[in-house]
């Protein structure tokens, strides 16, 4: 259909408005590379388990792509995981994403699945997720000594 617009499932985030507020769509982050993904364990309650993924993102899936803009991390946290299926082996230095999107469960889960281009994949089922941070990326400076 056209004109249709696709969420990805990010009504169902907290916070999620943030994105469309900075990239002007929802973004299914293709071509954004992840940076990292921290589990914390414990800090919440005992037993809980909560996963932050970092995302580098340059609003390369836009749908009106006209050039690059500006480069933005975005930090998703995802509450109580239950389920995590993250292959870990296939970790490199370019994880590049196809595409991200959730759906919520009849049991009231929220999965989280990212379909990678290259390197890592994640599955995750979790009670809630929540866009924690965006702010402009900027790039490692290599220290020199002399």
């Amino acid at each position: 259909m056209m004109g249709e617009v696709h969420d990805y499932g990010w009504g169902e985030v907290g916070n999620s408005i943030l994105l469309k507020k900075v990239f002007g769509y929802w973004p299914a982050f293709h071509d954004a590379h992840v940076l990292s993904i921290k589990m914390e364990h414990g800090k919440r309650g005992a037993g809980v388990v909560d996963v932050a993924i970092e995302f580098r993102h340059w609003g390369q899936d836009d749908p009106n792509w006209i050039a690059r803009g500006p480069d933005y991390v975005i930090t998703l946290t995802l509450f109580e995981v239950k389920i995590a299926d993250i292959s870990m082996d296939a970790f490199v230095q370019d994880n590049w994403i196809c595409d991200v999107c959730f759906t919520r469960t009849d049991d009231n889960l929220l999965l989280f699945e990212l379909d990678p281009n290259s390197g890592v994949s994640v599955f995750l089922a979790c009670t809630s997720a929540e866009i924690t941070r965006i702010e402009p990326y900027f790039a490692p400076v290599a220290s020199t000594t002399t």
